[in-house]
């Protein structure tokens, strides 16, 4: 009776990725998406999708958006935007280039509009893509 009563309180928890850290999905220009478990910056700037040192990661210029994998997240980004967006868990949103200082084990910080926040609280960060001029 016991092992069932721990199977099922088991199987009611929400599972956390490999190794305790967040996962986060990335959103790519193309219309695909990968899980990052974890998500990393390589010092290159490139952002990876595992441990492996070897992956070649994706360019801040490949992706549409970071989502985090939560439960309850708010409303996506949706569309072109001129500027970085970023939204919190709780729905707020913030407009400005975004910039990332560190970000290991999906966990990290970034700087938007010369504030620093850690990216505990955030849902999404929806990245600008301005078109290029043509040309002559």
């Amino acid at each position: 009776m016991l092992f069932y009563v721990v199977a099922i309180t088991a199987m009611c928890i929400p599972a956390s990725a490999q190794g305790g850290w967040r996962q986060w999905k990335v959103y790519l220009l193309d219309g695909t998406s990968v899980t990052a478990s974890p998500l990393q910056l390589r010092a290159d700037g490139r952002l990876t999708r595992s441990m492996d040192p070897n992956e070649a990661g994706f360019d801040r210029s490949q992706i549409d958006y970071l989502a985090v994998n939560t439960q309850t997240p708010p409303p996506p980004p949706t569309g072109k935007v001129k500027q970085d967006v970023i939204v919190m868990l709780d729905g707020t949103r913030t407009t400005g280039k975004v910039t990332f200082k560190s970000l290991k084990f999906s966990e990290g910080m970034i700087v938007q509009n010369g504030k620093e926040m850690t990216l505990e609280n955030v849902a999404y960060i929806k990245f600008a893509h301005p078109k290029s001029k043509p040309r002559k």
